[in-house]
């Protein structure tokens, strides 16, 4: 049986965006809108509505459950 292909993040960003007509663009304003005052006040997270933004500097670089990730939101 052939090994199944392996599709990347960029891929499946690109599929929902053209195919499935998500607007991404749309996507990440809501989330910089989120954290725009966490961000504003040098915070290494945000815990909101559920969801940890973790933070690195003026990026967000992940979100997940809050309650599914037992780890800090900011490394020591």
């Amino acid at each position: 049986m052939p090994r199944r292909p392996h599709v990347t993040d960029h891929a499946v960003l690109r599929y929902m965006e053209r195919v499935m007509g998500y607007d991404i663009e749309a996507v990440r304003a809501l989330i910089a809108t989120q954290v725009e005052t966490a961000v504003a006040v040098g915070a290494c997270g945000l815990k909101k509505d559920g969801f940890t933004f973790r933070l690195e500097g003026e990026n967000v670089v992940t979100v997940y459950r809050t309650h599914s990730d037992p780890r800090r939101i900011c490394d020591d």
